[in-house]
């Protein structure tokens, strides 16, 4: 294995790490609006917050370190759908669905521009991104 990518995926990881580290920084400072319908503009700065922290943690997840994994294993990146089902045979996720609908999820929070539309969002979307994150923390708590 190329020693160059192998201190790229430790930095990578790391990226990771702190990403999961500010997205949970992010949950705890929304699970009291969870249940809201209406939110202040401070309030929907700490959404807005918590749904980019989840797109970055899924960009960083997916489109690097594990398409990094897959150079150093020399295997053929392929498609995301490829690198999801071989994060499913390595054992990272239980279920490949689940990594389908958090890049799913990523995509709405990327791609809704909206801004009468982000109240909406927010309230289908922080939901799903708590429940995501907490399953994957437990699947790979932080040291």
């Amino acid at each position: 294995m190329n020693a160059d990518k192998l201190l790229l995926l430790q930095e990578e990881l790391r990226d990771l790490e702190n990403a999961a580290t500010h997205l949970r920084f992010s949950i705890d400072r929304t699970q009291n609006l969870l249940n809201q319908q209406d939110w202040q503009p401070e309030e929907l700065e700490r959404l807005e917050s918590l749904a980019s922290r989840f797109a970055r943690l899924s960009d960083l997840l997916m489109q690097r370190v594990m398409r990094l994994v897959d150079d150093l294993e020399l295997t053929a990146t392929g498609t995301l759908l490829d690198r999801i089902h071989r994060a499913e045979k390595r054992g990272w996720v239980d279920d490949s669905i689940k990594l389908v609908q958090i890049r799913e999820l990523r995509n709405l929070i990327a791609h809704e521009y909206a801004a009468d539309k982000m109240a909406e969002i927010y309230a289908a979307v922080v939901p799903k991104v708590t429940a995501y994150a907490h399953e994957l923390e437990k699947k790979y708590p932080v040291r």
